[in-house]
């Protein structure tokens, strides 16, 4: 699991919540959950306490956020509880989501079959082979087939979990997140992951 694919997410929604609690409205209330429970170390290194899947799974979800890894190959390898958990889940939820590769567990899930997706650039090659009935969007930093969303890598996850407060929430709330996380407000779901901005920057240096 990479570390800011979760996180990212998080701190957005615990953001929010700060946001709503000002205007005197209810919030989020955030689940970190794996299979089994317990810590899970990240790719990063970091340990994360989570619960586990099943007790979360007992009645109705709002928002099921699924991130990914960059060891996505080795993690599809064993996903066959997690992706069952998927699909009984993904209809007790408002909505279902990933950032990054977890488009991966998603598409496995056959959530994705037929529909437009996102995933991380470096591993749009491989979701093809793997997902052919799923349309991948290789540019969009998010895509939105309501009531799944997936996104690009690590920091769109922060672009499309400002989307889904706005969602919620409306502008202005999404307006106060991004200024408490000091992000730019939301970059629109088309825009290229390799930004021209970057691509002028890339081997400059």
């Amino acid at each position: 699991m990479g570390l800011l694919d979760l996180t990212g997410a998080q701190t957005v929604f615990w953001a929010a919540t700060r946001s709503l609690a000002d205007l005197g409205l209810p919030g989020y209330t955030l689940h970190t959950a794996s299979l089994q429970g317990g810590p899970v170390r990240t790719a990063e290194g970091l340990v994360v306490q989570t619960v586990r899947l099943d007790d979360l799974a007992r009645g109705p979800m709002h928002t099921l956020i699924v991130p990914g890894s960059p060891h996505i190959r080795q993690a599809l390898v064993d996903s066959s509880p997690l992706v069952e958990w998927l699909r009984k889940a993904s209809s007790l939820a408002s909505r279902t989501t990933s950032v990054c590769s977890g488009a991966f567990f998603l598409a496995r899930a056959g959530l994705l079959d037929g529909l437009r997706a996102a995933t991380h650039w470096a591993m749009a090659d491989q979701f093809e082979r793997l997902f052919p009935r799923v349309e991948l969007d290789r540019e969009a930093i998010f895509v939105e087939q309501d009531p799944l969303w997936t996104s690009a890598g690590v920091s769109a996850g922060i672009d499309l979990s400002l989307a889904l407060v706005e969602a919620d929430n409306g502008r202005e709330v999404a307006m106060q997140v991004a200024r408490r996380m000091v992000v730019y407000y939301r970059r629109p779901d088309n825009q290229e992951q390799w930004s021209p901005l970057l691509q002028s920057q890339y081997g400059t240096q």
